[in-house]
């Protein structure tokens, strides 16, 4: 009976601390930007991008990206992760499109990234 209870306090800590630390990075994002909205912050705080996000907010969600391609009014920025043990390459696994410096799409798997952000 007493381990179950100390399980489930346990978990409900881990949960609890799990929520803090995206509380955590929302702050920091917020604390940073003022102007940005709650709803853009939250966003950005999950990592997820959208449409109408700035380059700025990208960065702020997902880091630097590894590529970077423009075509005229349009931009493309690829995000790549390392495959590979004897021969490490980028693979591509995300991109982002901007049209007028805004976001107008995405495409790929983000859940494949691993994060590097100055907000963490």
């Amino acid at each position: 009976m007493r381990s179950k209870i100390l399980t489930i306090v346990f978990l409900g800590i881990f949960f609890l601390g799990g929520c803090a630390v995206e509380g955590y990075r929302a702050s920091k994002i917020r604390y940073q930007h003022r102007k940005w909205n709650d709803d853009t912050v939250r966003k950005i705080a999950a990592r997820k991008v959208a449409p109408g996000m700035t380059g700025e907010m990208v960065k702020a969600a997902l880091g630097l990206p590894d590529a970077i391609s423009r075509d005229g009014d349009r931009e493309e920025w690829g995000y790549a992760i390392q495959v590979g043990d004897y021969e490490p390459r980028k693979e591509f696994v995300y991109f982002v499109y901007f049209k007028y410096g805004v976001v107008v799409g995405t495409a790929g798997d983000r859940n494949k990234l691993t994060y590097v952000s100055w907000y963490d």
